[in-house]
């Protein structure tokens, strides 16, 4: 996996080689559906830019899962993925792969162990139990197992821990610490192999 290069909007990125994620931090409203909207707005902004196209000629297409964009960007087809947290909203972009994107505040959760043993691999359990930092480490277990939940385009469940070693094996991932206590683990992958 290629290290993903980090944009804070309005900083323009520029079109990407293949296989290089992009990931654009905005500043948000708090409110969630305000900030679908802004992020949308800055997705279409960064798309018309590297297609040639006009904002309101992209042809995103609305699913559960967020926009998706039929079209091609220099012989690549596009994968996208979004994350809020706290005021913030990221943008995760990736030519000829797949891109799952989640970003979370370090912060005491008081049910972070009770959710850990639902949705976790027994041993992240085990490491945030025994970490000096536990908000840190069920941060980086969660937005790890998120990431790659939404690179391969599967919901959370609770079986999701059942599933994790597979999910490993078909998507890398890379967790980044920012400088405002926010974790952001970007998953991708080049092929879904089973």
């Amino acid at each position: 996996m290629k290290a993903a290069l980090i944009f804070h909007w309005p900083e323009m990125p520029a079109l990407p080689p293949p296989e290089q994620p992009v990931l654009i931090r905005v500043a948000t409203t708090q409110s969630r559906s305000t900030a679908r909207q802004e992020l949308r707005v800055v997705l279409r902004a960064t798309l018309a830019a590297w297609s040639n196209l006009l904002p309101e000629q992209l042809p995103l297409r609305e699913t559960a899962a967020g926009p998706v964009w039929p079209g091609a960007l220099a012989g690549q087809a596009l994968d996208i993925s979004f994350s809020y947290a706290d005021g913030e909203g990221w943008i995760g972009l990736l030519r000829g792969g797949w891109i799952g994107l989640d970003v979370m505040p370090i912060q005491r959760i008081a049910e972070a162990e009770a959710v850990a043993q639902h949705f976790l691999e027994a041993d992240e359990l085990e490491t945030i139990q025994q970490s000096a930092h536990p908000a840190l480490a069920f941060a980086t277990a969660w937005t790890t197992l998120e990431a790659r939940l939404k690179c391969l385009k599967q919901p959370l469940r609770e079986s999701s821990a059942s599933a994790g070693g597979r999910l490993e094996k078909k998507c890398a991932t890379e967790n980044l610490l920012q400088p405002n206590h926010f974790v952001v683990t970007v998953a991708t992958a080049t092929q879904l192999a089973s």
